[in-house]
């Protein structure tokens, strides 16, 4: 189950077949090996289908992988996880499974090709020069220090610059995700040693002012800057919001992925939250461990999130059509763009939290994906 062999189409050179071995090997099979390696972690809230909905599911899929295929593609068990959040009058099978989104979903929409080359954070005050986002302090581009407006600078002058600032966040600039290579260092509480240690860990970082948040999300957790996160996708000419949730810290952690102990929590149409949050694990919480009930938290400015996520996912619809965009909301109420993933958005939290990922569009979503993947369709030729 899910474990693909790259072969040769009848008469196909050799070439073009070790071409789409490396990018598959590439791309496409460290997606894969991640979410079989996810799926596992999730096993203590699986729950069996019915077969019933066993049936109903393989009805589903039966116009997009006929025949002994559905067996091939398809692991049952994220249908078994979901199944944990499953409402009256929804269908299990509108549910997506993370492994086939991952390694053929979101590999044709974002095609990682074109995404990998902009991941940069050092370039995101050219890509949102015109969106409120932290405070530059100073960027590390391949070992040169430069300024917020891009002027050369030693090191010393650097790390000067990082000690006239109470508090700043370093990051790693290029690939970095679910808040690993993040780094808080304080002027006064922290040694200077550690500041120099980070710079010299990674060619390519970022170093900005610390965001400090509005207090309706200092509610929910004070030592982390809880963002919303909305997912977008560019469909028929237009950009769709399919999900929107808070990423919220715990225990005191200063980071709110969920891949790093964090919770989500749904967000509704007005702002609200919703009353009920979970963890990667598919954990649920009706409050948050520090105390705060979900529901009584409405993020300010909550509709300029949704339109700087939209026209900033049109301004880079060239590159990827999914995107997932990270707003933190500053002490006066007004949003301020974080950061954006082009490729490997999550997934698995948006359907715990607001149901299946694609709603009514799931047909034509799915429709357009097996008529244009060329992954998808060179491993099903391959497999035919």
């Amino acid at each position: 189950m899910i474990d693909f062999d790259i072969k040769p189409y009848p008469g196909e050179d050799e070439i073009s077949v070790l071409k789409r071995k490396v990018y598959f090997i590439r791309e496409v099979k460290p997606r894969i090996d991640y979410q079989k390696k996810s799926i596992q972690e999730k096993s203590l809230n699986l729950v069996p289908l019915t077969s019933e909905e066993k049936q109903d599911i393989d009805s589903f899929w039966d116009k997009y992988l006929p025949g002994d295929l559905k067996e091939k593609f398809l692991d049952y068990r994220y249908y078994e996880f979901y199944k944990n959040v499953l409402k009256d009058g929804e269908r299990l099978c509108n549910y997506m499974p993370d492994l086939f989104y991952q390694a053929f979903i979101d590999e044709y929409f974002t095609n990682p090709q074109h995404t990998r080359p902009i991941d940069d954070k050092n370039l995101y005050d050219l890509y949102f020069h015109d969106v409120p986002r932290p405070k530059t302090i100073f960027r590390k581009i391949l070992n040169s220090y430069l300024d917020e407006d891009y002027r050369p600078i030693s090191m010393d002058r650097a790390i000067e610059m990082a000690c006239e600032t109470d508090e700043v966040i370093l990051k790693v600039a290029k690939f970095s995700a679910g808040g690993a290579g993040v780094k808080f260092w304080k002027n006064g509480v922290n040694e200077k040693q550690e500041l120099i240690d980070f710079l010299n860990s990674s060619t390519n970082i970022v170093c900005q002012e610390v965001l400090k948040q509005h207090d309706e999300l200092n509610r929910l957790n004070s030592s982390s800057v809880n963002t919303v996160r909305v997912m977008t996708l560019l469909f028929d000419d237009q950009v769709h919001v399919l999900s929107s949730v808070l990423r919220m810290g715990i225990n005191g952690s200063r980071v709110d992925n969920a891949s790093s102990g964090g919770i989500v929590c749904g967000i509704m149409p007005d702002g609200r939250l919703k009353n009920v949050a979970f963890d990667m694990l598919g954990n649920k919480f009706l409050k948050h461990p520090q105390g705060t009930a979900f529901e009584s938290v409405r993020i300010p400015d909550f509709s300029k999130c949704l339109e700087y996520s939209t026209s900033l996912a049109e301004r880079l619809s060239s590159t990827s059509r999914l995107m997932s965009w990270d707003l933190a909301i500053g002490e006066s109420g007004h949003p301020f763009l974080i950061e954006f993933n082009n490729s490997r958005g999550q997934m698995d939290f948006h359907q715990l939290c607001n149901g299946p990922f694609f709603g009514k569009m799931t047909d034509k979503v799915l429709s357009e994906v097996f008529s244009k993947s060329f992954t998808l369709n060179s491993i099903i030729k391959s497999l035919q």
